[in-house]
Formats: structure tokens, C-alpha cells, sequence
């Protein structure tokens, strides 16, 4: 059993239609799990299942095409509530948990319950986190919470303890593979084969990467930090912002963006240090091995740990949406002081 069609959840679906089945159904929920494997597609689907007004007893089947149903798909239950972390924001404010809270105590307006959404969890504040206890202690009749986060090592164990915790893994490569070919992202099955290994699991980062202009710019910036030439920081970060801002003009895009490519930074630079150590690199890309064996000679092992950690240190800040031009400027400078090291006359000659 799958709610819409979320491939790899299965066994999620499968746990909790059987504590549905025996009347057992915890009154919060706990998602967890990497980022893009559909917990809130997911959610939602339960949330549907849940509020169908013509599901058989004792069944987490909706049938979709009720008013309930109708509703939820089209966004406008009165008795669903979809809450995340404001764009602007780096945390989840303690006024959008209260206000969650004031809703969830209201009576439903079509059907016995209602239904919360909470997703990046993991960034609640402990005053935030601090504010769910009572709605999750004493919870209204019939009233279903689901919370959504990547990183449950985060959540306050307060809250964790009042959750019934459900775990998502990274979907297995054939899963993506046949969701890339069923949406038209792939060329062929090799190509759809190869953005499934990149995304490691992840169907959202697969989809990004089968944007021709996220390859070729992967591409091209791979190449880049690997060739015997210098490069110039200012010029290199000018490069990444326009690229990031490309993506739409929500902040939420280009974060999102960022995100993608300092994390495939991260694999590169990972990749050149096992090379560098005589290790074999899983490389989902043939192409990057040239660019990484060229890495690895020149630059002490050292180097490259240091470039992981600062790979992972601007994918945090990215993530906790700190000022992105001043991030990817910094990035930018400290990877130009690590790979320019010994390049300094080949980057002075360049036209």
C-alpha cells in the first residue's frame, strides 16, 4: 500500500494502515528522514486518506473522489493546515507554532478531526519546540500532527517522545531511475541511471540534476576547480550567484540551487581525496574522474579535507538561509586560497 503513488514508502504506508486498522493510531507523527525522498508528499497523502468522507472502516485507502478528497488535492480543506519554516526566517518562529497550536484547538468543520502538517521541524527553536507540549500532551479528539524533518538528531527529545517516529530511507536507485524515465527528465535508461546515483537516493536532487543547465554548469565548474590554471575568487563567486539566482526569483530557489552545487562540490572534492589515498571513489560520474586525478596530484591530502569542510560548513549556511551573496563570496575566496596555492603564475599570466 502507497498513498499517491510514493514509491519506496511502502513500508511506512504498511505500519501505519495496520495501527489504523487496530485502532492504535498515534495522534502525532515524526517523518524522518534524507531531504527528497517524499515525506510530505507523503503526508499529504495520509492527510487525504484520513479526511476521505467515503473511505471503507478501517481502511486508509481515500477514494479521491469525495468532497474531502477534492478538497485536499485542490489545497482548500478547512480542517488541513500546511506550516513551514517562513523564507526570511532561519528558524521556525515561536508565533507560527502558536498559531498552529490556536488553530489545531478549533473545532474540524467537515469531519471528525483535523490535520496538521509541520514541515522543516528540525528547525525549531527550543522555545518553539517548547510551546508544542501541551498540544502534543493533550491533543484534540481525533486531532493528527505529522512533523517533518531531515536531521531528527535536532529534535528535542521532548518532542520526540510524543511522537511515534517514522523513518524514511534514501529510495533505492531503480526507484529514481524509473521515476526520471516516467517524467521525460532522461534521455535513455543510462542517462536516467546516472542522475539517480548523483541525487544518492534523493528523487528532488536527481530532478534538479536533470536540468541541462545544472549539468552543464556542474560540469563546467568541475572542470574549473580542477585544471592546472588558477582561477579568479570575485569572478568565480560573481558566477555562482548569477547561476543560483537563475533557478526563479524566489530566495527559496536559489538556496535551493546552492545547495545542490556546493554539495556536488562536496563529492568532488571527496572523490580527489580517495583517489589521492589509492582508494577507488565511487564516481556516479564517469566525466568527474579526470578533473579528480588531476585534483588529487596536485594538492596534499590536507587540502582536500580542508575544501570537504568548507564545502559542508557553506552548505549549512546556505541552509539556515544566512545573507547568500556574502556565503558564496566567502566560499569562493577560501577555495581560491587553498586550489590557487602553487598556481599564482599561471593565474597572474592569464589574459
Amino acid at each position: 500500500m502507497s498513498w499517491l503513488g510514493v514509491k519506496g514508502a511502502e513500508r511506512a504506508a504498511d505500519i501505519l494502515a495496520e495501527s489504523w486498522r487496530r485502532g492504535r493510531f498515534p495522534h502525532a507523527l515524526a517523518f524522518v528522514g534524507p531531504h527528497g525522498v517524499g515525506k510530505r508528499t507523503f503526508a499529504r497523502g495520509l492527510a487525504q486518506a484520513i479526511l476521505c468522507e467515503a473511505r471503507a472502516p478501517g481502511s486508509l485507502a481515500a477514494c479521491g473522489l469525495c468532497p474531502g478528497c477534492v478538497q485536499v488535492a485542490g489545497d482548500t480543506h478547512p480542517d488541513l493546515l500546511e506550516v513551514e519554516r517562513p523564507q526570511d526566517k532561519q528558524d521556525l518562529p515561536v508565533q507560527t507554532v502558536r498559531e498552529l497550536c490556536d488553530w489545531f484547538a478549533l473545532k474540524p468543520m467537515r469531519g471528525p478531526g483535523k490535520f496538521a502538517i509541520l514541515d522543516d521541524a528540525d528547525h525549531l527553536t527550543t522555545e518553539a519546540s517548547n510551546a508544542f507540549l501541551k498540544t502534543l500532551e493533550e491533543p484534540p479528539p481525533g486531532a493528527i500532527l505529522v512533523l517533518i524533518a531531515s536531521a531528527v538528531e535536532i529534535l528535542l527529545p521532548t518532542i520526540l517522545s510524543r511522537c511515534q517516529v517514522v523513518r524514511f530511507e534514501s529510495l533505492p536507485i531503480p526507484v529514481v531511475t524509473e521515476l526520471l524515465i516516467e517524467r521525460g527528465l532522461a534521455g535513455d535508461h543510462a542517462e536516467a541511471t546516472r542522475l539517480a546515483a548523483l541525487g544518492e537516493g534523493s528523487a528532488a536532487k536527481s530532478i534538479l540534476l536533470a536540468d541541462p543547465e545544472v549539468g552543464r554548469f556542474r560540469r563546467g565548474l568541475i572542470d574549473q576547480l580542477g585544471a592546472a590554471e588558477g582561477f579568479s575568487p570575485p569572478e568565480l563567486a560573481a558566477r555562482m550567484l548569477a547561476f543560483f539566482r537563475q533557478a526563479g526569483k524566489e530566495s527559496l530557489e536559489h538556496r535551493r540551487r546552492g545547495v545542490l552545487i556546493v554539495g556536488e562540490l562536496t563529492r568532488f572534492f571527496r572523490s580527489a581525496l580517495e583517489t589521492g589515498l589509492g582508494l577507488d571513489p565511487a564516481r556516479p560520474d564517469p566525466d568527474d574522474a579526470p578533473a579528480s586525478s588531476a585534483l588529487a596530484a596536485d594538492h596534499t591530502p590536507e587540502d582536500l579535507v580542508a575544501l570537504i569542510e568548507r564545502c559542508l560548513l557553506a552548505e549549512y549556511q546556505i541552509e539556515r538561509r544566512l545573507y547568500l551573496p556574502l556565503v558564496v563570496e566567502s566560499f569562493a575566496h577560501d577555495l581560491g586560497g587553498v586550489l590557487n596555492r602553487g598556481r599564482e603564475l599561471t593565474l597572474a599570466t592569464t589574459p
